[in-house]
């Protein structure tokens, strides 16, 4: 029996400030990788409605990781299974109960980021981070505890294959879509088509592991949506 065909089609292309949300269809199967910030559920629903689709439309969610811009809507979309890591649940609610309930929450931060201190964050610049992410971060936009599937045992959907991507947070995945031309949708494993495009997001967990990362996605040829610019096909031979 042939593997679904998928066809990718980028609602929101993500910016500086913004995470790509990317729309897959196969036969009946409406999926969005990535939901954005909470702050863009009108121009996602107006998205959608562009293309004849309402948020009940959507029977899927994958989150390539949990930080706030790319997991803010999941709640948008009641009919959804919600497909994250568990592992990088754990992480990130550990992490930001840890920062939001720390008065000094520079302090606490290098236990999650442990390469904190060479990217050079004054205090007041981590503190702001914090800020930000307090007002953005609420677990009920993830969606409902019934909705969730964790990615380390649930099956994706025929044709949409899991890939390992870490560095940019410890536990991040991308989705390869395997049938037709394939097609990486990276997230934040590749933030750009350009490796130092300046990107409001946060440090990576692990340089050395982001950088390889980055050259493994890349590498494969594949057409790549990045977590924070526009679509491409790597040049062959430039590969950085």
């Amino acid at each position: 029996m042939p593997s679904a065909v998928w066809t990718v089609d980028v609602l929101l292309e993500g910016t500086e400030s913004s995470s790509t949300c990317t729309l897959l269809t196969a036969d009946r199967h409406r999926l969005i990788v990535d939901t954005g910030l909470s702050d863009q559920e009108a121009v996602l629903t107006r998205a959608l409605a562009h293309r004849g689709l309402l948020p009940t439309d959507i029977d899927a969610v994958i989150n390539t990781h949990l930080h706030i811009d790319h997991c803010g809507n999941n709640s948008m979309f009641p009919n959804a299974t919600v497909f994250m890591s568990q592992q990088e649940w754990a992480w990130t609610e550990a992490f930001y109960a840890a920062i939001f309930n720390s008065e000094t929450p520079e302090t606490v931060m290098p236990t999650f980021y442990p390469q904190l201190a060479s990217h050079g964050l004054k205090t007041r610049a981590i503190r702001n981070i914090v800020r930000l992410a307090q007002m953005f971060w609420d677990p009920a936009r993830l969606g409902r505890e019934g909705q969730r599937r964790w990615l380390e045992t649930a099956p994706l959907p025929e044709g949409l294959e899991l890939l390992s991507t870490p560095g940019h947070t410890p536990h991040h995945v991308s989705i390869l879509v395997t049938a037709g031309e394939p097609v990486i949708i990276a997230g934040d494993a590749v933030l750009t088509e350009e490796h130092d495009a300046a990107v409001r997001t946060m440090i990576p967990f692990s340089r050395e592991q982001f950088a390889a990362t980055r050259h493994a996605l890349l590498n494969h040829g594949h057409r790549i949506v990045p977590g924070h610019g526009a679509a491409f096909l790597p040049k062959i031979g430039s590969v950085i």
